[in-house]
């Protein structure tokens, strides 16, 4: 409706990026709730909408972070649709073009990374598919490691160990990534409980016990979980948190 009014000559409700931004915000509920209701790809026409009059020269649609990556997340959760991995890598292609055409308000940082590494751990099919979505999970991972406003956190990490534990096949492959993200993870103190958990489901006992020394996430060392902020917990807290680990 305001396009449309805009194009009619009433630039009074002429819509800005706040307005693209708003409605993308409405559209989450049902993309929660209902993966197959094309959520996603509304989300997707519409920031590309946006990046059209932009691009055209109409400053008031200058995208952001915060629009790229709900766009990002939305594609993360429509897990039931094929290839939806390669959909939220592909916005996070576009975010970066327009990131290094000068748009620096719309700069890639760690959750636009992490949430097409979700869509790539969350990804289902054949073998090949999922050695593909491993494959650019870890090219994904890899780009966020060299960018210091994108660098790995510990939900980044739990997400690279669910890939492992999810898309390889090979035991000797998925105990050689698991131990190379251990100590990547540790060094960089974001061995939170997400991570621990998500590692004991991707590496084999004998490595399990090699790296952990047989101990529970409390027993380690607090230097592997130091940069990793653990939030006061109420019961809507624990929920989201355990919502977290389920990715």
């Amino acid at each position: 409706f305001m396009e449309l009014s805009s194009r009619k000559g009433n630039t009074d409700i002429k819509p800005d990026s706040s307005s693209y931004n708003t409605v993308i915000s409405s559209i989450s509920p049902a993309v929660k709730k209902l993966y197959d209701s094309g959520g996603a790809r509304r989300a997707d026409k519409i920031l590309a909408r946006l990046e059209m009059g932009f691009l055209g020269g109409d400053e008031s649609l200058r995208p952001d972070t915060i629009i790229y990556n709900q766009v990002i997340d939305f594609w993360a959760k429509a897990q039931s649709i094929h290839g939806h991995y390669l959909k939220a890598r592909d916005v996070l292609d576009r975010q970066i073009a327009m990131y290094e055409s000068g748009v620096r308000k719309c700069r890639p940082d760690v959750m636009s990374y992490t949430s097409v590494i979700a869509a790539c751990a969350s990804t289902y099919g054949s073998k090949k598919e999922r050695r593909r979505a491993f494959d650019l999970a870890h090219k994904t991972f890899i780009e966020s490691c060299r960018n210091k406003f994108s660098h790995p956190n510990d939900v980044t990490y739990g997400l690279m160990f669910k890939a492992v534990g999810r898309l390889l096949n090979k035991a000797d492959e998925k105990d050689r990534y698991a131990r190379t993200l251990f100590n990547l993870c540790c060094g960089d103190g974001c061995f939170g409980e997400m991570a621990f958990l998500r590692m004991k489901e991707a590496a084999s006992p004998e490595l399990l016990k090699e790296l952990t020394n047989d101990c529970e996430y409390d027993g380690l060392p607090k230097e592997w979980r130091r940069k990793v902020v653990t939030p006061r917990r109420s019961s809507n807290a624990s929920k989201k948190s355990k919502n977290m680990t389920d990715l």
